[in-house]
Parts: structure tokens; sequence; C-alpha cells
């Protein structure tokens, strides 16, 4: 399982019903929960930060769970939000120059890889 956001770890242990959870705080208002996780991510650990999309754990099938899955919960200001009706704001666009230059050098570096693997 890959973080929501950017966030700070406020809970990582069992919790009942959900097994293994971990909870992340994102800023003021928001809060993430995972659970029925069969492990928590190598550097989980409660009061540390996490960027977004780091592992924080592996599916699994914890507390009352009859089968693997993940259990997720987005909180607003302290109330369950369903994350597919939350209206956030569009991340920042790449600047064409910037888009231009990665996608040089990726063009190169995959040139490169096919000559060593090639050789």
């Amino acid at each position: 399982m890959l973080s929501t956001a950017d966030g700070k770890v406020v809970f990582v242990g069992r919790k009942g019903d959900y097994g293994k959870t971990v909870i992340l705080k994102h800023g003021g208002k928001y809060q993430t929960l995972y659970a029925h996780l069969s492990k928590y991510g190598k550097a989980v650990r409660k009061g540390r930060w996490v960027q977004q999309g780091q592992i924080i754990g592996y599916v699994g099938s914890t507390g009352l769970s009859t089968s693997p899955h993940l259990h997720y919960e987005l909180w607003r200001n302290g109330k369950r939000t369903n994350p597919l009706k939350l209206k956030l704001p569009r991340a920042a666009s790449v600047n064409q120059n910037e888009k231009t230059e990665f996608l040089r050098k990726a063009s190169a570096f995959s040139a490169e890889l096919q000559r060593l693997v090639g050789a």
C-alpha cells in the first residue's frame, strides 16, 4: 500500500477489528487509515514523515477480515469522507522545458541500457 499523500505517521499497530493499521495525518484537515495489513513498510514508525507514494504496508487479512484486502478511510476535519467525491486541488503541471529535458535524458538512459543488455 502506498501513502495517498505526504504526511506524518500518527498510529502504527493493531487497532481492534481492523488488525494491523497505519494512520497518517496530512496537514491540519486530513487523515488516512490503512487497515488489515499483513506487515508495515520498513520506515513506517509513529512520528515519522512519509512521502506520497511511499510503501506504508502490504495487503493482508488481519483483524476481522475474511480475505486479503485493504480497508481504506479518508477523514476530513474528523469526519469520514468519500474519497471519490472529495474535490482536491489540482497538482501543478510540469513545465514544458522540464518535460522536454526529462524525456531527452530518459531516452539517453534507455539507449544506454539497451546497449549494455545487447553487449
